[in-house]
């Protein structure tokens, strides 16, 4: 049996994308909570608010990307 890990996943640029974004807002929650000095915080607070109005723009381009594809037939 192989490892999951071992296995290629084949992943469409936009979900990739989604994921990558997903794990940085993670990374950037886990070193607020970790962050002793109140400067320190403010300033990951605000890296969080900056990427998570990224990653809304960004979907919302991926989905009227996909949306302009559809038509009335």
């Amino acid at each position: 049996m192989m490892e999951a890990e071992l296995v290629p996943v084949i992943e469409n640029p936009e979900i990739s994308t989604l994921r990558l974004n997903a794990e940085t807002i993670s990374y950037l929650g886990g070193s607020l909570i970790e962050a002793q000095d109140l400067d320190i915080q403010m300033e990951v607070l605000r890296m969080i608010k900056n990427h998570s109005n990224f990653v809304l723009e960004a979907s919302n381009k991926i989905v009227n990307k996909k949306s302009a594809t559809l038509r009335a037939v």
